[in-house]
């Protein structure tokens, strides 16, 4: 439980400190005590489910499980009932924690069957698994405390600063990159866990305070355009989870111009941040998620397992100690990413001259169009550009006459015809979509990154 009496010793250096969710309100010292409070009603079982409407309750049966030594596994009911009943099918946990009347309750699980792995994680957390059953990450507590200090090394804030996060716990890059960097480094927290739409983004800065916000690139760029001049009270904007082009950068750079802007990137099997961008280079290398943490390392490699050159596209693969311990019950997909101490990452990246890291896509969204390899993330990078062009998505899908590229894009448009025209502008001739479709707003999932359906998968 070296995790647990790492956090507590944070949260006791600082115990005035405040974790706040709308007027409810406690102490650092009070977190503490409450999660070693919850830990002694943990103590008979293994492995519990976090299902908790708050986050800030979900917070601190995080830290009780902590407290307990119990593997903790959060869900989130943002994510849909379905995928909860999923999750909860394949793991068969000892128990389930909820918020049931605002008050945390322990309830056995009627169909316990959770098998005690080689080595224990700290935490079990499911991808988002939008088709077919999620895999299960563990990670350990060695992994999770390397994560938080390389994190907490780079991020230039401390204990005058208010976090403010809006995505659950549930997602690896809140779980470690906001919640429990933020105790690290004694901010000042506060959880929003109503249902999230950007154009609330301004109200919640204003009424928490925040100094400091983190999100997708697709969150984050929609917000900035309901933000009433500069943001000049935000001092760290995080950007992870997609993609994100030059362009989008820049115009985050804009409307956060007081701010530190770090760009990152990882995965959950990671940990799961892997690199992150100086903000010193953000403006003039928006699209690249920058260099490795202090305990990590990456290399690309060809198909041949050769590494690639410096600016060759390939595959991405990652080493360092955060990585995790595997898929809980599945040791064929551990073995098929873990490979001789490196995790394949499954996105397609490359190096710079300059050894920067830039990420171009999944591989397994590439479209493989009449021998054209291409990346929908490049297509979406270009259309971007055009200020019209809120949201968009490129996939393959498979027609009478081959694999054909399909978008789905939000923007001020007339018609299908102007998009159309301005594809022809911006695309080469082989990456033409042969179906548009105009929307009013793109599906996204509950830590806001924009869906991508079956129809892309394998294309």
């Amino acid at each position: 439980m070296e995790l647990w009496r790492r956090l507590k010793r944070k949260l006791l250096a600082r115990p005035e400190q405040t974790v706040c969710e709308g007027e409810a309100n406690m102490t650092y010292a009070a977190l503490a005590g409450c999660a070693e409070a919850l830990a002694v009603r943990l103590t008979p079982f293994r492995c519990c489910a976090i299902l908790c409407g708050s986050e800030r309750l979900a917070a601190v049966s995080l830290l009780g499980c902590f407290a307990a030594g119990v593997t903790a596994v959060p869900l989130s009911a943002r994510y849909g009932e379905t995928h909860c009943r999923r999750v909860l099918g394949a793991l068969r946990p000892d128990a389930v924690i909820t918020d049931e009347g605002g008050e945390l309750r322990v309830q056995p699980f009627p169909d316990a069957g959770y098998r005690i792995p080689e080595r224990h994680p700290a935490v079990i957390l499911y991808t988002s698994g939008t088709t077919g059953v999620p895999k299960g990450v563990m990670l350990g507590e060695d992994g999770l405390l390397a994560n938080v200090t390389d994190i907490a090394a780079y991020l230039a804030v401390g204990e005058r600063d208010t976090i403010l996060i809006v995505r659950p716990l549930y997602h690896g890059a809140v779980l470690t990159g906001e919640f429990l960097t933020a105790l690290w480094k004694g901010l000042r927290v506060c959880f929003d866990s109503g249902v999230f739409h950007p154009s609330l983004l301004p109200g919640l800065l204003r009424e928490s305070g925040a100094t400091v916000v983190c999100g997708t690139p697709t969150l984050l760029s929609l917000a900035a355009r309901f933000l009433r001049g500069p943001q000049q009270k935000l001092r760290a904007v995080c950007v992870s989870g997609e993609c994100m082009d030059a362009r989008t950068g820049l115009r985050l750079a804009e409307a956060f111009p007081a701010a530190d802007i770090y760009h990152v990137y990882g995965l959950t099997e990671a940990g799961p941040r892997v690199s992150y961008l100086p903000p010193a280079l953000f403006r003039d290398h928006p699209d690249s998620v920058g260099i490795p943490l202090r305990t990590a390392a990456v290399q690309i490699r060809r198909r041949d397992g050769r590494p690639a050159a410096p600016g060759e596209i390939g595959s991405l693969y990652v080493r360092g100690r955060s990585i995790m311990l595997g898929y809980y019950g599945a040791p064929e997909a551990t073995d098929a990413v873990l490979q001789n101490g490196w995790l394949y990452t499954g996105d397609a990246a490359l190096l710079d001259e300059n050894g920067l890291l830039y990420i171009k896509g999944r591989e397994d969204d590439m479209i493989n169009k009449a021998g054209m390899n291409i990346y929908p993330q490049e297509l979406e990078s270009a259309l971007l550009a055009d200020p019209r062009v809120r949201e968009v998505t490129a996939y393959g899908f498979r027609s009478p006459s081959g694999v054909q590229i399909g978008l789905k894009l939000a923007g001020d448009f007339g018609s299908v015809r102007e998009v159309r025209a301005l594809c022809r502008d911006v695309l080469p001739a082989y990456a033409m979509p042969a179906k548009i479709e105009c929307l009013l707003e793109l599906d996204k999932n509950g830590s806001g990154k924009l869906k991508r359906g079956e129809e892309h998968a394998g294309i």
